[in-house]
């Protein structure tokens, strides 16, 4: 109501009304123009020039009222400022030429009601918008602030009127061309606007929560203070009275609005007014009195005079819809009405009217199919997207569409309307809100068969630039979640394997192959499916291989303690993890299951004689026949073996000597076998020299250190301390990997016997670089004795 009175306040009713016209016309632009060739006409420094600048803010507002509903729901309050600025800034333009004067008080009010439209719009988006608290308290503190300003202002103007009131001429007007009554009028406005400013506060809460209600209490509150505030018999008076009977209503104080209503109901001018026989029918509502609801709607559109104006009538059109809706015992009707309430009051009027609707559709809870039927069918809501979607605007269409998505409880339909919200949201350039519709009605309904389709949708678009600012890192991270919920959700499917396919590659691809591994892991161990079991340990075997010895006991150890559960549980999988068993689990996991692999090609055949191998610690079974063998298997077999020796030295010699015969050896593997298998000092010299030749280096000297102190050799274990100091000499002095490699030799010195030695190096350190670290020095200090 403030919204429009306070800036034809200024205005002559012709030259007003010209505007307003335009603007129910939905024909913004021309009443820009219009406005602006006005101000063409009145210099700057006449009381005209200040009107048509008020008139032209007051369009503005109009136009960024509209222009909020353009833009992603996520950033609404960074774009509200800017919308709120810009229709202010003819007035802020004005302003300081008229510090002085008394228009000034009216330009701000005029400023207050821009705020006051442009915020309600940006409601009525948050109200159709998935709950954001963010969003609600920036709003909430918006209004109270705007309140607050309102207050001030009225004070203001109060002031103005009692300084300036021996100045007004025998007929009410000043000099400078403002009547005594604008300004009567202009603190009954401000007051009211505090109140309307205050109801527009429930609306960001869920209807009848504890929220929405003491919302109404406070505007109760402030619909009192003003009440007291206006004069008796004003017009003003009885717009208080009713936003006060509106406010108590949403309380839910219904007997003490039921007063109110009732005491005006024989006074002239109440008893046809729209404004008060809404809050009747929703007062009747409220009782749950359907009957005399609807029966009070019908008697109105009787008798109202077909010349009533539709902004007079459209309050109650509201109400009628909310009689339409507590009934809705036919959409069609609900959505015919939806489309008369356009035809009334724009397309602005529409989307309240839907906002509404979506209200009560979140509020309409039937969890299951014994449960109470719904009061109002998802597909009305559809069918209003579709309808937004066929104007060609997307993004209404996807807020709708979304909410019949989320509340229809049929897979099937839901589904589709998730689809078509999506693609709403596409044409819109909003691929995080259509990603985010496909993956939230998919876990919904996550028991239908097509709904992992939706997911994959979803995986598909976040692999895509989003429209607008795209920030990779942050896709990519999306699009990483999407592909694991796939995995998670629907993990027997062959959607599952495909989008774990899909995620591991990223992750390999970016260096995680740990992740990678457990992901794989994880989806086979919740899918367990046969052939999961190949691509899961491809990856395993990727992961261990880059670990250093010991960390990677403690993973195989995990390993096959998961995998060994797997086999217990289903017999299908027991034959796959047996031969992972052989070629990854340490000597302490298995088992060394006697009973012989299904099959007789050549990699069961190897695969049975890896594991006598194996079982025997390489003391019996033979040579292990390596022809026409398949080269993955033979290498994850060598590493297999090459870990057996590193671990269990009495097995060095025969695991060498079987290595030494096997085809495709690079430098290290072979100089590894050799050194296992004869051991002499032509073997030890080899591996320094791969050592000291690799690049880089410290990796190259870490691998040759490894080789020759896991061997049984004195000999070797000598020159792995010398390549220990040879990384150390590679390192920045003082460093934590300068300590960890002197640590590493002074160890090894202990173990050949050499204690003197090691005490020496230890106190070494500590003497001229002891570390800061008190759990490094303490290692140190274990060493040196002290």
């Amino acid at each position: 109501m403030a919204d429009t009175v306070i800036a034809g306040r200024m205005t002559d009713d012709a030259e007003s009304d010209v505007v307003e016209s335009l603007l129910a016309a939905g024909r913004l632009e021309e009443a820009e123009w219009y406005c602006r060739n006005e101000l063409r006409h009145h210099p700057e420094g006449q009381l005209k020039h200040a009107k048509w600048t008020a008139r032209l803010a007051m369009v503005l507002a109009e136009n960024n009222a509209t222009a909020i509903f353009n833009g992603k729901p996520s950033d609404l309050i960074a774009r509200l400022e800017p919308l709120i600025a810009s229709a202010c800034q003819p007035i802020e333009r004005l302003r300081p030429s008229y510090p002085d004067s008394p228009w000034d008080v009216f330009l701000e009010a005029t400023q207050l009601a821009v705020q006051q439209r442009v915020l309600r719009a940006a409601i009525i988006v948050a109200s159709v918008s998935p709950p954001n608290p963010d969003t609600t308290t920036a709003l909430l503190s918006k209004l109270s602030r705007l309140q607050f300003e309102a207050s001030e202002l009225h004070e203001a103007a109060s002031r103005h009127w009692s300084s300036s009131s021996s100045e007004f001429n025998r007929g009410g007007t000043k000099s400078d061309g403002l009547a005594a009554d604008q300004y009567l009028r202009l603190m009954q406005e401000l007051l009211l606007q505090r109140v309307s400013v205050a109801l527009m506060q429930c609306e960001l809460f869920p209807k009848d929560s504890t929220d929405y209600r003491a919302a109404g209490a406070d505007a109760a509150l402030v619909a009192e203070e003003a009440i007291l505030a206006l004069a008796d018999g004003s017009d003003a008076k009885r717009v208080a009275r009713g936003l006060r009977a509106e406010a108590l209503l949403r309380s839910g104080e219904i007997a003490t609005a039921r007063d109110i209503i009732d005491d005006v109901q024989d006074r002239p001018g109440y008893q046809t007014s729209p404004r008060w026989t809404a809050l009747r029918v929703r007062l009747q509502l409220a009782q749950g009195d359907m009957a005399s609801a609807r029966a009070t709607c019908d008697a109105f559109y009787r008798s109202t005079d077909s010349e009533l104006p539709a902004a007079e009538r459209l309050e109650m059109d509201f109400a009628k819809l909310d009689v339409l809706l507590a009934d809705a015992k036919d959409d069609g009707t609900v959505a015919n009405w939806i489309d008369w309430i356009e035809q009334s009051g724009g397309a602005f009027a529409r989307r309240r009217a839907e906002s509404i609707a979506i209200a009560l559709l979140r509020s309409d809870k039937s969890p299951s199919d014994t449960a109470a039927p719904r009061r109002m069918s998802p597909s009305l809501i559809a069918a209003q997207g579709e309808d937004w979607l066929r104007r060609g605007d997307a993004r209404q269409a996807t807020v709708l569409l979304r909410e019949a998505a989320l509340a229809e409880p049929r897979p099937e339909a839901a589904l589709q309307y998730a689809a078509k919200s999506a693609a709403a949201s596409i044409a819109a350039k909003d691929s995080r809100e259509a990603i985010e519709v496909l993956r939230r009605v998919a876990q919904k309904h996550a028991a239908h068969e097509i709904a992992h389709t939706l997911t994959m949708q979803a995986a598909l678009l976040a692999s895509k630039p989003f429209a607008g600012v795209d920030q990779p890192k942050v896709r990519l991270a999306l699009l990483e979640d999407v592909l694991k919920e796939v995995s998670q959700t629907w993990p027997t499917r062959d959607a599952a394997v495909k989008a774990n396919a899909w995620l591991c590659r990223i992750l390999v691809q970016s260096g995680r192959l740990e992740q990678a591994a457990r992901d794989a892991l994880e989806l086979l161990t919740l899918g367990k499916r046969v052939d999961q079991v190949g691509p899961t340990m491809a990856l395993w075997f990727d992961y261990l291989s880059d670990l250093e010895l010991d960390q990677a006991t403690d993973e195989i150890r995990s390993l096959a303690a998961t995998l060994g559960e797997l086999a217990d549980e289903d017999d299908a999988l027991a034959e796959p993890i047996h031969r992972v068993a052989i070629l990854l689990f340490d000597r302490p996991q298995m088992a060394f299951d006697s009973s012989a692999l299904a099959g007789s090609d050549r990699s069961t055949e190897f695969l049975t004689h890896l594991q006598r191998f194996r079982g025997s610690g390489g003391a019996g079974g033979g040579a292990i026949p390596t022809d026409g063998v398949d080269d993955t298997l033979l290498s994850r077999a060598r590493w297999r073996l090459e870990r057996d020796a590193m671990l269990d030295t009495t097995a060095q010699r025969a695991i060498g000597a079987e290595l030494l015969t096997w085809p495709n050896a690079n430098e290290w593997q072979s100089a590894a076998a050799q050194l296992w298998s004869v051991q002499d000092e032509a073997s030890v010299e080899a591996i320094k020299r791969l050592a000291l030749s690799g690049n880089p280096k410290p990796p190259s000297l870490r691998r040759g250190m490894q080789l020759l102190a896991g061997s049984d050799s004195e000999a070797a274990r000598w020159s792995a301390i010398e390549l220990a100091d040879r990384l150390a000499a590679t390192m920045k002095l003082g460093s934590e990997d300068w300590y960890g490699a002197k640590l590493q030799a002074i160890q090894w010195l202990v173990e050949i016997g050499e204690q003197e030695q090691a005490t020496k190096r230890a106190r070494y350190v500590l003497l001229l670089h002891g570390p800061d670290d008190g759990e490094l020095r303490r290692r140190f200090e274990a060493f040196a004795g002290d």
